[in-house]
C-alpha cells in the first residue's frame, strides 16, 4: 500500500467514530472542491464556507481532510518530500491555497495542460509533517518523521564523506603541484642554490608524496621541527621559484 494510502485509511479510522453532520458537510466541501468545474457551483450549498475566516479550527482541518481523500497525494518519504492536491477549476485551487496559508503552509500552484487539472503542491518536510498532524494520522506523521530522521543522519554523512574527498583531492593537488615545482627546479640546476631549509623541505615532500602537510610535519624533530603553516610557507616559496624559472 502507498503512503498515501496509509493515510487514508487512518483518517477513515477516525471518521467512523466521530461522523457528526458538520463534520460531514465540511469533508464534502473539500471533496467537491476538487471536482466543480466552476467555484459558483458550490456557491448555493456551501456560501458560508468560502468565508475562511468564519470557519472553526475543526471545520477547516475537516475540508483539509476532504480534500485530501478526494484528491490527495504525499509522496513516500523514503523517495521524496511533497505533497499535492488537484483541482479541476483555478479559483477553487486558489481559495485551498489561502486556506494553508492561513495556517502557516507556504503552497504553490502550478498547471497540469495535459491533465487539465490545478496542482497545489509544497515539498517541504517540516510542513508534511504538519499537514499529517492537521489530518490526524498520528502513526503515519510517526513514521514520516523516524524516515526523515534517517535520511538527514545519512545526508549528513554523504556530506561528511563529499567534504573529506573534497579536502583529499585539493591536498593531492597541492602535493602534485608542489613535486612538479621541485622536479622543474632540479631540472634547471638550480637546486643546490636553495637555502638549506627549502632543500630540507623540498626533500621531505619528495620523500613521502602522498603525504599531507600534517602528516609530513609530524615526522620532522629537533632542530629541523617545522609546524604544517611552516612547510606550507615553505612550498609555496618553492613554487614561486620554479614558476620564475619557466
Amino acid at each position: 500500500m502507498s503512503f498515501s494510502g496509509q493515510v487514508r485509511d487512518e483518517i477513515m479510522e477516525y471518521y467512523n467514530k466521530k461522523r457528526d453532520p458538520y463534520i460531514i458537510k465540511a469533508e464534502r466541501f473539500g471533496e467537491y472542491l476538487t471536482e466543480a468545474q466552476y467555484k459558483n457551483d458550490l456557491m448555493k450549498d456551501f456560501q458560508d464556507y468560502f468565508e475562511i475566516s468564519n470557519l472553526s479550527e475543526e471545520e477547516i482541518k475537516t475540508v483539509i481532510k476532504g480534500v485530501f481523500l478526494a484528491s490527495g497525494c504525499i509522496i513516500d518519504p523514503n523517495k521524496d518530500y511533497r505533497f499535492e492536491a488537484t483541482f479541476k477549476n483555478k479559483s477553487c485551487a486558489e481559495y485551498f491555497m489561502d486556506m494553508l496559508a492561513l495556517l502557516d503552509f507556504t503552497p504553490k500552484l502550478v498547471k497540469r495542460p495535459k491533465a487539465g487539472v490545478y496542482v497545489v503542491y509544497f515539498k517541504e518536510s517540516e510542513q508534511i509533517s504538519y499537514m499529517l498532524s492537521l489530518l490526524e494520522a498520528n502513526r503515519c506523521m510517526l513514521n514520516f518523521e523516524e524516515i526523515r530522521v534517517i535520511k538527514d543522519v545519512n545526508n549528513s554523512k554523504n556530506r561528511a564523506s563529499n567534504c573529506e574527498i573534497a579536502n583529499m583531492t585539493k591536498s593531492i593537488n597541492s602535493a602534485l603541484e608542489q613535486l612538479n615545482a621541485i622536479k622543474i627546479i632540479r631540472s634547471k640546476g638550480k637546486f643546490s642554490s636553495l637555502s638549506e631549509k627549502l632543500k630540507y623541505t623540498a626533500s621531505l615532500r619528495e620523500n613521502y608524496p602522498t603525504d599531507t602537510l600534517e602528516q609530513i610535519a609530524s615526522r620532522t624533530e629537533g632542530k629541523n621541527k617545522i609546524s604544517k603553516s611552516g612547510l606550507k610557507h615553505r612550498l609555496d616559496k618553492i613554487i614561486s621559484i620554479a614558476n620564475e624559472l619557466q
